[in-house]
């Protein structure tokens, strides 16, 4: 049977597995996207080991798993600015797709409506 003090072994490197992976960030967000998803295999690994921690042991974190923690919590919130700026980037362009064809389709009348000329018959 593993112990509390295995499992807790096991969450450190989960964490230290979980911040390398967010070293090699390069800044763009499409890299960000690509980490969180792997990071997701990582964090559902560190739930697993939190439900087999016993109560005391799930909250009590050494200090090395608090600094990796300081480490891997800002870096998660740039990466997720970063994919919240393109996501803006994204629909502002969208934005002006859509204003272009309005601005088109009040110039050409996309709709041939039937003429009739009223000759005095």
């Amino acid at each position: 049977m593993t112990t509390d003090t295995e499992w807790a072994e096991l969450r450190t490197n989960v964490l230290e597995n979980i911040m390398i992976l967010m070293e090699t960030w390069n800044g763009s967000p499409d890299e960000a996207v690509d980490i969180i998803a792997v990071n997701q295999e990582n964090l559902d690994h560190l739930k697993v080991i939190e439900q087999k921690l016993s109560e005391d042991a799930a909250f009590q974190y050494t200090q090395a798993e608090k600094q990796l923690l300081t480490v891997i919590i800002p870096r998660q919130q740039q990466m997720m600015a970063a994919i919240r700026g393109e996501k803006l980037k994204l629909m502002n362009k969208m934005k002006q797709i859509n204003q272009k064809n309005k601005v088109r389709d009040n110039y050409v009348s996309v709709e041939r409506a039937s003429v009739f000329v009223d000759r005095g018959v």
